[in-house]
């Protein structure tokens, strides 16, 4: 009985994080060099390369962010997104 109200509370739990509110997450960008930038928001950076060929990005964020993150890309370049 004792396991299964731990299962439960760790499942209950589980969902409250999931549901974060990712509307109020702001994305930084901060110029390393050149053409390289780091993007900073919530869950993780984003590596960020601006060129002539798109718009490469290494990314580990949320797809929920997916928006906020094009919107401060198009701040860094014109080009497309090609990469990713």
């Amino acid at each position: 009985m004792r396991s299964l109200l731990l299962v439960c509370l760790f499942i209950a739990s589980s969902i409250l994080v999931s549901a974060q509110d990712y509307s109020k997450v702001e994305i930084k960008a901060t110029k390393v060099n050149g053409n390289v930038y780091m993007l900073e928001g919530a869950g993780g950076n984003i590596g960020v390369s601006v060129g002539p060929d798109g718009i490469l990005i290494v990314d580990d964020q949320f797809a929920p962010l997916a928006e906020k993150i094009r919107a401060a890309l198009s701040k860094l370049g014109e080009g497309n997104l090609k990469f990713i």
